[in-house]
């Protein structure tokens, strides 16, 4: 996919981030902006926010453990610098 996240404009201050397991683990606390769904017919698409809480078998969670998804969903993603 790509280009979903405005990294000079929308989303000042967060940069590219590959979610991977030593990726999520390493950075444990930070906070992360994703795109992990995109409108089949418009195109529209939302940006969401959260913090990273941990990784369990293939799904990102987040927020102290009241939000998962999983990784391959991710369409994009970009932590806070």
């Amino acid at each position: 996919m790509g280009n979903l996240l405005d990294f000079e404009n929308n989303e000042k201050g967060y940069k590219p981030f590959q979610l991977s397991y030593e990726n999520i683990k390493a950075n444990i606390g930070k906070k992360i902006c994703y795109v992990d769904f995109v409108e089949p017919h418009r195109g529209t698409y939302f940006v969401r926010y959260g913090v990273i809480y941990g990784v369990r078998y293939s799904k990102l969670i987040l927020n102290d453990g009241e939000k998962s998804i999983y990784i391959r969903d991710v369409k994009e993603c970009g932590i806070e610098i």
